[in-house]
């Protein structure tokens, strides 16, 4: 292999790795925003789940971080706990 090639190989992997994370940053959800989100989920998810004429169990947060590329966000639906991720405008949370 030509040592120009070499580094023509990694410069592009490097502007495809930039691209990737300069998307990431601007797609990423803002936390509040996601936040607000799962919670409607989540009351969703505890309306499905109740049975007739019971009460909704509370819905409480317990952390939520921002990640370069992604927001990730933990709350609790009575005793299941949820974990959710965000990124490239697409929220992802385990179900229990």
């Amino acid at each position: 292999m030509k040592p120009g090639a070499v580094r023509r190989y990694f410069t592009v992997v490097g502007i495809i790795l930039a691209v990737l994370v300069g998307l990431g940053v601007w797609l990423k959800p803002a936390p509040e925003t996601m936040r607000e989100n799962v919670e409607t989920g989540l009351t969703e998810y505890a309306r499905t789940k109740a049975e007739a004429g019971e009460t909704l169990p509370a819905i409480s947060h317990q952390e939520s971080k921002d990640w370069i590329i992604a927001v990730s966000h933990t709350a609790t639906v009575g005793k299941d706990t949820f974990f959710c991720v965000g990124g490239f405008k697409v929220t992802y949370c385990d179900t229990p």
